[in-house]
């Protein structure tokens, strides 16, 4: 049986914080869906790193109707080598 993380293709790293976020606060992915205009499968995607990434305007209505803060659809990836400068 195929190891699921060998498997698994992504694009870029999962959205862990807005799925914590979700969670807490009883937001299903179904939901989600319905104020993006997509799927529950294409949001699963988006959020687990195996489809795109967020558009700037689904940030924006994410942060707005349901109080994610915009900072979780940015991660500042700065070598250790930078931040010590």
């Amino acid at each position: 049986m195929a190891n699921i993380n060998q498997s698994t293709s992504r694009r870029h790293k999962p959205y862990r914080k807005i799925k914590a976020y979700l969670v807490e606060n009883d937001i299903s992915q179904k939901e989600l869906g319905v104020l993006l205009e997509k799927s529950q499968s294409a949001v699963n995607q988006k959020l687990n790193g195996t489809g795109g990434d967020f558009s700037l305007q689904e940030a924006r209505l994410m942060s707005e109707h349901l109080g994610i803060p915009s900072g979780f659809f940015f991660e500042v990836n700065v070598p250790i080598k930078e931040r010590m400068k």
